[in-house]
């Protein structure tokens, strides 16, 4: 699953009085759920009184839970279809312990989780109850950190052809996909037609997806342009539509910027770009290539952080992300002003604005 995150805070979420009752007058075998509601009940012996808890698929909403006079975590929210959400502590942010873990949320069903949750481990620890989906849950939970580990499928395999009809074998496609993606089909092909085209259907594919963009960034890993090479040249959609093509802009010494509304350092990033944009706007230009990313998150991003280089989108699948063998966010290209490559600086490193120092001191 896609790699490392760096959190912002957000305001405490504070959960209504009836769904605390609802928790303490159910067991969790006799739980049935809400319709277009998930429901996490966490009662955990780890010291922390506070969980945070975020939807991987909109990383700033980060939502504050703590514990109750029962010792118990509750989270409840709104959700259409299934999807995955990470649960870590303030402890872990600041690097002094703590824990995180990830879990799949389904609408209209009720997660309990109990047991000490271990950083790293947390499948050694944790046991796993609640309404008809999560029946198997602990099972499963415990064959993905093994599939994790071992990269080997059958674990998965062996589940599947146990519980072909049960929804929760949906949850270790994405697991498979990325660590054992040669038995991936055979999974798939394993699940019963009533799982794979029921309410599990948009989860499954977007677990496909994301697996295959793993397995390419993985094999793209520790690999950057040669030094001196021509840079692939692409056209791609400005700010207001229209097409703007690499080649167009040479003359002046030009950084590729690979960044998204979602990266939390690609973001943070942006107040020492604008100060070296506006220190060497004469002789360079940068190119913001907004990834994975929608195209009104790209263009609201760009507007709140005031950014004053150009833009372009790069959507999903395309080849400009092979051809520039980007398999982390921030990646900065620098590219000369004949249009070949000077170097490739991946991540938010000091190096990058050294590299521009260096290059415009010597003209």
């Amino acid at each position: 699953m896609t790699q490392t995150k760096k959190w912002m805070l957000a305001a405490i979420f504070t959960l209504c009085g009836t769904m605390n009752s609802f928790a303490q007058q159910q067991q969790p075998q006799d739980l049935k759920g809400v319709p277009g509601i998930w429901t996490l009940m966490a009662k955990l012996e780890n010291p922390e009184d506070t969980l945070l808890i975020i939807a991987t698929d909109n990383m700033k909403d980060v939502k504050e839970v703590v514990k109750d006079q029962n010792g118990m975590f509750l989270f409840t929210t709104n959700l259409t279809e299934a999807k995955i959400y990470f649960i870590y502590t303030r402890s872990l942010v600041r690097h002094t312990g703590g824990f995180s873990l990830m879990v799949d949320a389904v609408p209209g069903e009720v997660l309990s989780a109990k047991g000490f949750c271990e950083r790293g481990k947390p499948a050694d620890g944790l046991t796993f109850e609640g309404s008809k989906f999560y029946e198997h849950y602990t099972e499963a939970y415990t064959i993905q950190a093994k599939v994790r580990e071992e990269e080997d499928g059958q674990p998965a395999i062996d589940f599947v052809k146990a519980h072909p009809g049960d929804e929760v074998a949906a949850t270790l496609v994405g697991t498979v996909g990325c660590h054992a993606p040669n038995r991936l089909e055979e999974m798939l092909g394993l699940l019963s037609p009533e799982v794979r085209n029921g309410r599990m259907k948009t989860y499954i594919e977007q677990q496909v997806e994301e697996a295959k963009e793993y397995v390419k960034q993985k094999e793209l890993e520790g690999k950057t342009l040669k030094m001196g090479r021509m840079a692939p040249d692409f056209t791609l959609n400005d700010l207001n539509g229209q097409p703007l093509t690499l080649s167009s802009l040479r003359g002046k010494f030009l950084v590729l910027d690979f960044w998204g509304s979602w990266c939390t350092w690609c973001i943070k990033g942006f107040p020492a770009m604008k100060k070296y944009y506006e220190k060497y706007k004469d002789k360079m230009e940068i190119l913001g290539m907004d990834c994975n990313d929608t195209e009104a998150k790209w263009k609201k991003a760009v507007a709140d952080n005031e950014l004053p280089w150009k833009q372009v989108f790069v959507p999903k699948g395309s080849q400009v992300f092979t051809d520039y063998l980007i398999s982390a966010f921030p990646t900065k290209i620098i590219i000369s002003p004949e249009g070949n490559i000077v170097t490739t600086i991946v991540g938010e490193d000091p190096k990058f604005y050294e590299m521009l120092d260096e290059i415009f001191q010597k003209e």
